[in-house]
């Protein structure tokens, strides 16, 4: 069971870090900047995202908490 487990959370993580990585990639670099991010600070923001998921912490709402704003 212990291995089955595992692989959840491999899977979960993995799909965590493609969904961050995606999201921010749809942000300009000025939104990026405002935010205080590189896009080279992306992978290692998605992988920080990704560590997060725990072992049995299955949630509905598993999706990036990133807002896109409209500037004027």
């Amino acid at each position: 069971m212990q291995l089955l487990s595992s692989i959840d959370l491999i899977l979960r993580r993995w799909q965590r870090y493609g969904e961050v990585r995606r999201e921010l990639a749809t942000y300009t670099d000025r939104e990026l900047e405002d935010m205080g991010i590189r896009r080279s600070d992306i992978p290692g923001i998605a992988r920080k995202a990704a560590a997060m998921i725990e072992t049995g912490s299955r949630t509905q709402s598993s999706k990036p908490r990133f807002a896109k704003v409209a500037h004027s």
